[in-house]
């Protein structure tokens, strides 16, 4: 276990879900080493609407997984990789050696919250499919993470996040062509070019670069809808999105 773990949602069976998942891991993965994923489910009493656990009942649900978790890394030597919530449930995975004594583990430490529902689960999974297919952020996913980084960054300095202000944002390409008409498309859209340039290094694969600015909010909704758009419109043409920023703007 790593101590790079992010959050992000993405639907999972067509069910809306929050992820929680230990990026530092990835750079390892699949370990060779822990070829078996165990799985736990635990079934929530009060969900909301959405599927996620609701506010009175987190702490209890925080307290359950403190005590299993613990439990299964020291009895069984597996190591926790993500965790999903969804349709009323929270549902942990993780890889080990064997499946020797995990579900034991798991039932003993239940014992105290009897009141919960469960189900555990053991299979084979030596390229950690479920960690990689599943749990591991795809593109758009990982932009929303980032999204969120930079959003709690301005809001631990004072911003206020809701006034409108100049974003600055990025996008690189493989050819001038293809960046003219992502920039034509992306004026079309609102946003203004403020510089072009090109990375001469010969191993860039994307040396065309473009910063676009445009008058927005920066909370959450507006900067996820603004950064998908603008995702889908440079890989549209051949290019990838970067990123974007703002300064800190306080009421």
């Amino acid at each position: 276990m790593s101590d790079k773990w992010e959050m992000y949602f993405a639907p999972v069976d067509e069910q809306p879900a929050a992820i929680l998942v230990d990026l530092g891991i990835g750079e390892t993965a699949p370990d060779p080493e822990r070829p078996m994923l165990l799985w736990m489910w635990l079934q929530m009493h009060a969900p909301d609407d959405n599927g996620f656990a609701g506010e009175d009942e987190e702490p209890e649900l925080v307290k359950i997984e403190d005590t299993f978790i613990d439990a299964v890394e020291l009895t069984t030597g597996a190591v926790l990789v993500g965790r999903v919530t969804t349709c009323g449930r929270r549902e942990f995975y993780f890889y080990g050696k064997t499946a020797e004594g995990f579900e034991d583990t798991i039932a003993e430490s239940m014992e105290e919250f009897e009141d919960y529902e469960f189900e555990t689960g053991v299979q084979d999974d030596e390229e950690w499919l479920q960690y990689l297919e599943v749990l591991y952020p795809g593109p758009e996913d990982q932009q929303q993470i980032f999204n969120r980084q930079v959003i709690e960054r301005l809001s631990d300095s004072g911003d206020s996040l809701v006034i409108p202000r100049a974003v600055d944002h990025f996008a690189n390409f493989r050819s001038i062509e293809d960046r003219s008409v992502f920039v034509t498309a992306a004026v079309t859209a609102g946003y203004k070019v403020i510089d072009e340039d090109f990375d001469e290094d010969p191993d860039c694969e994307l040396p065309y670069g473009v910063s676009l600015q445009r008058i927005s909010p920066v909370d959450m909704d507006t900067i996820d809808e603004i950064t998908f758009e603008l995702f889908d419109m440079a890989r549209e043409h051949d290019g990838e999105y970067e990123g974007w920023g703002s300064q800190v703007v306080t009421d």
